[in-house]
């Protein structure tokens, strides 16, 4: 969808507030499940977790479900999610997105679903091959393990070879993985500011930065 694509692409709050509002309207003037799925697709990201629940709950195809899935895992309902992992696996047990389900409700559990999940991103590897999606699950399950230098090496190599895809995701999980190992992450936040500026993760490091500033500022002589 166009709206879709000037979304992600908008360089602004206001322009993205914009398409979410034009997206808002769209979505409750048509009963297209393709529309209302892309719709939620971009209030999901945009934070309004609400909105996207309302045009995809109880629609009974497959992408439906695992964007349901992943809006319950947003909202820390993991029993929910779970519920809809069991509808994904009555449709089709073997397809990509139950997989994709089954990995994020065991990364979800925490530590203790580290191993199912490793288990079924190295499934998807090798019947599909890497991609930027797949390492950055193998990187999250990774870090779940506690295998940050595993995981910060899978995520090097994400960097190498998707020069042309370098998601937010991977860069956030390089800085993970390198706080962590108490590594210098200067560079891959520079690197996010620069490049997803208008990014949850980039407003969260400046809401931090500037709360730190202002405690600072209360000690300073």
């Amino acid at each position: 969808m166009g709206l879709s694509a000037q979304y992600h692409s908008a360089t602004t709050p206001e322009a993205k507030e914009a398409v979410v509002d034009q997206l808002k309207a769209l979505a409750a003037n048509t009963s297209a499940p393709g529309a209302h799925l892309a719709a939620a697709q971009v209030f999901l990201d945009a934070g309004l977790n609400k909105d996207a629940l309302q045009y995809v709950h109880g629609a009974a195809t497959m992408e439906h479900m695992l964007l349901i899935l992943q809006i319950y895992l947003r909202i820390d309902r993991l029993d929910l999610a779970q519920q809809q992992l069991r509808q994904l696996k009555q449709a089709d047990e073997d397809a990509v997105l139950t997989q994709l389900g089954a990995i994020y409700c065991s990364m979800a559990t925490g530590s203790s679903g580290a191993a199912d999940a490793l288990h079924g991103v190295n499934t998807l590897l090798e019947q599909y091959g890497a991609s930027p999606l797949l390492s950055n699950l193998m990187a999250c399950a990774l870090m779940l393990k506690g295998s940050y230098a595993e995981a910060e090496a899978r995520l090097q190599e994400c960097l190498q070879e998707f020069p042309e895809q370098i998601i937010p995701d991977t860069l956030i999980n390089m800085i993970v993985c390198s706080q962590h190992q108490q590594k210098p992450t200067q560079q891959y936040v520079a690197r996010m500011k620069s490049t997803y500026p208008l990014h949850s993760f980039c407003a969260g490091v400046d809401r931090v930065q500037a709360a730190f500033d202002r405690e600072v500022g209360k000690y300073k002589v």
